[in-house]
């Protein structure tokens, strides 16, 4: 399907690639340099700058003495450059506990509840026990004066209809005792610590019903366009409750038009989970992209003159941003909008645009503003799957790239299209999927061909409900059509999660497997533009080197003998991996349910890549010749472990 038939270069593929996306040079360093400073210790800014100016002067040598701008001496300063850079602004931007409070910190920490005044940052949103909200603190009562604090704090609010009632933007005085969240207690468990710290979080509490009081300046509410933005949401979301829609599409159209996830049921998360399609949930770039393309198709018309395309990006300026405000301005949605806003520009202004350059300057700036973004998987997934389709897009296309003339023609030209832009996004995706989620979706080509070209109509629909509302007759028929549209798309993903293998998991993916799959991805694409005769065969075999690597990864797991204690609040929980077969002594209650440890055992479970367990609760008599279990004794190999009674 590619067009030159003759191979290309290394040397002249990379000079292309240079001409078309130097902005790659930079962001890649960059954030090499910010990934860097995740791994090292904080380095104190002065031998940074020295080092930046340092790696200036070759670039400044090149520029006087006219050198190529590709040429190795620029690109080698040019990296170094940004890599430290990246690590300089990393370091900047890391967050901890002491961060924003005054000498002596909270005080009363880990003695006593401490009063705050504090404004909230978000409204709050239901979890299964409390309503969940992020928090700045403004102040500290230290018994006869308040001290001024600025730190963000997790505030789990009491699950009753006056937190539900709580807005962003309203200030509150309440009563709680601030705690470091969870770090990783066990081995290969989340670090729930370092993941907040990664978003500038440093600090959790709970705050029971009596123990909070809304402040009298907060009953006019924050002025500004982020309260603005967060008022029209919840206007919106309210106004889509109002309607006849089921409770469940109800869920659904919030999720995927507003941004709003609180309604969603646990079983249309599964069904949409494990159809693949869980992304429509989630308003990212997904969401956005296509209210791009909608604005986009009211000037097919138009030609590629410089004002049309300035018209036409106008109006699809406007439609993201206006997307973007009425969800509330959320993070993903604004990163989304950004990306795009680039890539709209780039085509107004450039005859010929360069969408993966624009695409590496938005990220850039993202990352410029907030490093720690880097780590965030939703800024992962939504780059990773435009650069996959971008990089394919030209490999991909349809052979016969004169306009159809005839509807099935075009039918197949869209047909495929839609296949390349679902294959690419996914394969890109894939890796991260993997080493983040530890599972696939068998059948997401079928979701994603049937579901996402539909999820334009869904929008549309869903808008047309919103403004409908004040016309009865229209509303009605707009109503009747969403929930229409909605139970065909229920039915849909409910159906490829039931088909047979529609998730595998325990799948084992970690940094260095995580290369390795990305290497086969690069230099297939390599393949794909070059047809150098070497790619192909180095892309297979850097694939072949991950399946080598995960078998020896498996071989380990089959001599392992080791015995695991969990710390897991206070519930015993020991497992023993004899192979891949392990044998979990718990407390009574625990090998009831042992799912009350999963989280603090999931992570040691894929590491030693266990097929089966046996469950043993601690007052059971067990031997099987390998662990067994009396008295309160466990006998493990040469390994004797005494239980603590439960009384």
């Amino acid at each position: 399907m590619h067009r030159n038939k003759q191979p290309l270069s290394l040397s002249h593929t990379l000079s292309r690639l240079m001409v078309r996306a130097p902005m790659l040079w930079v962001v890649t360093p960059f954030a090499l340099g910010i990934a860097c400073a995740d791994l090292l210790p904080t380095v104190g800014a002065t031998p940074l700058l020295l080092l930046m100016a340092v790696a200036v002067v070759p670039m400044a040598l090149a520029a006087f003495t006219r050198v190529r701008w590709s040429s190795l001496p620029f690109l080698a300063s040019l990296w170094a450059f940004f890599i430290v850079f990246g690590i300089l602004l990393a370091n900047l931007h890391r967050t901890t506990p002491a961060d924003g409070l005054p000498s002596g910190g909270w005080g009363t920490q880990g003695r006593a509840a401490t009063i705050l005044q504090i404004r909230l940052d978000d409204s709050p949103h239901q979890s299964r026990r409390s309503y969940k909200v992020t928090a700045h603190v403004e102040g500290i009562w230290r018994g006869d004066e308040w001290l001024p604090a600025s730190c963000p704090i997790l505030l789990y609010f009491h699950k009753d209809s006056s937190a539900a009632a709580l807005r962003y933007g309203d200030r509150l005085t309440i009563r709680t005792q601030p705690q470091l969240p969870d770090s990783s207690r066990n081995p290969h468990q989340f670090d729930y610590r370092r993941h907040l710290l990664r978003k500038g979080i440093a600090w959790q509490g709970y705050v029971p019903a009596d123990a909070w009081q809304l402040l009298p300046d907060s009953l006019a509410r924050h002025s500004g366009l982020k309260a603005w933005s967060k008022r029209v949401q919840r206007e919106l979301v309210d106004r889509l409750q109002a309607t006849t829609l089921s409770p469940r599409h109800k869920g659904i159209a919030a999720a995927l038009l507003l941004g709003w996830r609180d309604a969603l049921d646990d079983l249309t998360l599964l069904h949409f989970r494990q159809a693949g399609i869980a992304h429509l949930l989630c308003v990212s770039g997904l969401h956005v992209g296509i209210i791009a393309w909608m604005a986009g198709l009211l000037f097919l018309f138009m030609g590629r003159l410089r004002w049309q395309r300035v018209v036409k990006g106008s109006v699809q300026l406007l439609a993201v941003w206006v997307f973007a405000f009425i969800t509330g301005l959320a993070p993903s949605t604004l990163r989304a909008a950004v990306m795009f806003s680039l890539l709209i520009i780039g085509n107004m202004l450039q005859e010929q645009p360069l969408p993966f350059n624009n695409l590496c300057t938005s990220a850039l700036l993202l990352l410029i503003i907030n490093p720690n973004l880097l780590f965030d998987v939703g800024f992962q997934f939504s780059y990773t799957a435009v650069a996959g389709i971008l990089a394919w897009r030209e490999p991909l296309r349809h052979p016969d790239s004169n306009p159809p003339e005839r509807w099935w023609t075009g039918l197949t030209h869209y047909v495929w299209k839609l296949i390349r832009l679902s294959l690419s996004a996914q394969a890109f995706i894939l890796p991260l999927q993997i080493f983040y989620f530890h599972q696939v979706y068998t059948w997401f080509l079928i979701a994603n061909l049937l579901v996402v070209p539909f999820a334009g109509l869904l929008l549309g629909t869903a808008v047309a409900v919103l403004l409908l509302t004040a016309a009865p007759v229209l509303g009605n028929a707009a109503v009747w059509l969403l929930q229409t549209e909605l139970g065909f798309a229920e039915g849909l993903t409910a159906w490829v999660g039931t088909l047979p293998c529609a998730v595998f998991g325990n799948l084992y993916c970690d940094p260095p497997m995580l290369l390795l799959l990305y290497a086969a991805l690069l230099l297939l694409t390599l393949f794909l533009h070059s047809r150098l005769q070497w790619a192909l065969p180095a892309a297979s075999g850097a694939l072949l080197a991950a399946v080598v690597y995960l078998t020896a990864v498996n071989l380990r797991a089959t001599k392992q003998h080791e015995i695991v204690v969990y710390d897991a609040d206070k519930r015993m929980a020991i497992e023993c991996f004899d192979g891949r077969h392990s044998y979990l002594v718990c407390d009574t209650a625990t090998a009831r349910n042992p799912d009350l440890i999963k989280f603090f055992r999931e992570g040691a479970v894929l590491y030693h890549r266990t097929l089966s367990t046996t469950l043993l609760p601690a007052d059971t008599t067990y031997s099987d010749g390998r662990c067994s279990l009396c008295g309160g004794v466990l006998r493990f190999g040469e390994d004797t472990v005494k239980l603590k009674s439960e009384n």
